[in-house]
């Protein structure tokens, strides 16, 4: 069997298993934005999901797979592409083998109507209707942990499925630097005498002109509507259904602009990276993001970074000004900036400021780490949260609908995920600082609308690669350091410092 031909048939072979995480996609995106609000289409919809699941696992643990990647694993001359083809075949083969198809079938149905549940008891504000489902879902996550065993802790062994090599160990030394710098930076902030007046944002706004203003600004940052496409869901997200299929969401909230605004920017900056993928590893299973961590850098860069830059509101503000006349004709331009960069404590994590957000993470990553080290009882949860915020953020939320109910991750399983958070602002950052230097025209740029020379840079250093490259490496590629916090408080402080006069 020649080079060409054992690389293909694993590159096939493995193009039809990412078929299937498209089409489960599809139904998740489905279920999300389309699917009728009743707990039997919610059962229906837990059943083929799971089906999918089980197709999948099935597929990933057969002998052919273990047979493919031995052949395939004998050459040592394989390219950049086919290299990392096989090694993520190995990843995935490896910890699929050691988890059994029925837990991997429960696990998918009891997410699925997790997600249901957790809405209707985060619309109620009672965790108690939460909580069973939620006792089910992290039991079923402690057994995948055992069984893939990827890492030092089991915590490890998560995290691993969304920020590959990294450890709890990597993170807690990241935040240990973060997390009293950000709190000095908040208190040193909170404490500022001139600070913004945030309540032109919570006027009323058509969620009409919102939605349109939304698509507007989006079409600029060159988001693909020919590939793309924008709804409406409780939760926002970004949905792949394949490389040349991606969709987003949105949420309004008629007496809160930023919702819309920065909801729909952070998911386009996701949806950029998924449709930017070199037509090369398009179907492959490289076509995905390399970790959740550099995704969440892409959306934290153009949310916050340019989104809530001065810049970028000098040429949109004109824009929204004649889509709100009443509340804006009148209103500053610089006061608006300051109003959308006001700095506060806040019970909810979607709606936080760039300095406040990575607390809120946090948090939660404090109470996974928690919950998976045994230290913590499902009962105990929404009093440990309250505590955490009042330590964190010095504020308790009143209910569970603000507190410990308010995040979608938990409801599907997503535990691991809460940390890439705060990784996708410290690369952001990090990213940025560096793109400014190659890019000295880019604040002008952005001033004038102009976004096609930054999408470019990140297309060509970052998204074209997919999961060629994994993220320490990306980082390193791109300013050959390995990354660094400091970047981000450097960011935070010469961003706010004189927006709040200190």
């Amino acid at each position: 069997m020649t080079y060409n031909t054992q690389i293909s048939q694993l590159k096939n072979y493995f193009s039809d298993i990412k078929k299937i995480d498209f089409i489960k996609n599809l139904l998740k995106w489905d279920q999300q934005v389309l699917m009728p609000d009743s707990d039997s289409s919610n059962r229906s919809r837990a059943e083929l999901i799971a089906f999918m699941d089980k197709i999948k696992h099935e597929k990933l643990i057969s002998e052919k797979t273990g047979k493919l990647i031995e052949s395939a694993d004998k050459k040592s001359d394989l390219n950049l592409i086919d290299n990392a083809i096989l090694r993520e075949a190995k990843r995935v083969y490896n910890k699929a083998v050691k988890v059994p198809t029925e837990l991997l079938e429960e696990l998918a149905k009891a997410v699925t109507i997790g997600y249901k549940i957790w809405d209707k008891a985060r619309k109620k504000s009672d965790f108690s209707i939460f909580k069973p489902i939620l006792k089910k879902i992290i039991n079923l996550k402690k057994e995948y942990a055992d069984k893939i065993n990827v890492g030092s802790t089991r915590y490890d062994s998560l995290l691993d499925d969304y920020e590959p090599g990294a450890t709890s160990a990597w993170i807690d030394s990241l935040f240990r630097i973060l997390k009293p710098k950000i709190v000095k930076i908040v208190d040193n902030i909170v404490s500022a005498d001139d600070k913004p007046e945030p309540s032109i944002l919570k006027q009323y706004y058509s969620p009409e002109k919102q939605w349109d203003f939304s698509l507007e600004i989006i079409r600029k940052l060159n988001f693909d509507f020919n590939i793309g496409r924008q709804d409406k869901s409780v939760h926002p997200f970004t949905m792949a259904i394949s490389s040349s299929d991606v969709r987003i969401t949105t949420r309004i909230l008629e007496n809160y602009l930023p919702a819309c605004l920065f909801g729909t920017i952070h998911e386009c900056g996701h949806a950029l990276y998924d449709m930017g993928f070199m037509e090369e590893i398009h179907s492959t299973n490289l076509a995905e993001v390399t970790s959740l961590g550099i995704h969440e850098s892409q959306s934290r860069l153009w949310e916050t970074i340019i989104g809530r830059s001065s810049e970028f509101w000098d040429f949109f503000y004109p824009i929204l000004q004649t889509y709100f006349p009443n509340q804006l004709k009148n209103y500053p331009k610089s006061d608006f900036y300051r109003a959308l960069n006001t700095v506060e404590r806040s019970l909810i994590r979607v709606e936080a400021d760039e300095v406040t957000y990575s607390l809120h993470i946090i948090l939660r990553y404090e109470i996974e780490k928690m919950i998976f080290e045994d230290k913590v009882e499902i009962d105990e949860l929404p009093h440990i949260w309250n505590e955490k915020m009042k330590e964190l953020l010095d504020i308790i939320p009143p209910d569970d609908a603000t507190g410990i109910l308010q995040d979608v991750h938990w409801s599907g399983g997503s535990f691991g995920y809460f940390p890439t958070y705060v990784l996708g602002n410290l690369y952001a950052a990090q990213i940025y600082s560096y793109v400014k230097n190659e890019i000295p025209s880019l604040l002008q740029e952005i001033s004038q609308g102009n976004f096609a020379h930054l999408l470019e840079y990140l297309r060509e250093n970052i998204h074209k690669y997919g999961a060629i490259y994994y993220s320490q490496e990306l980082i390193k590629r791109i300013n050959g350091e390995l990354l660094r916090p400091q970047y981000f408080i450097d960011y935070l402080k010469n961003k706010f410092y004189p927006l709040y006069h200190i």
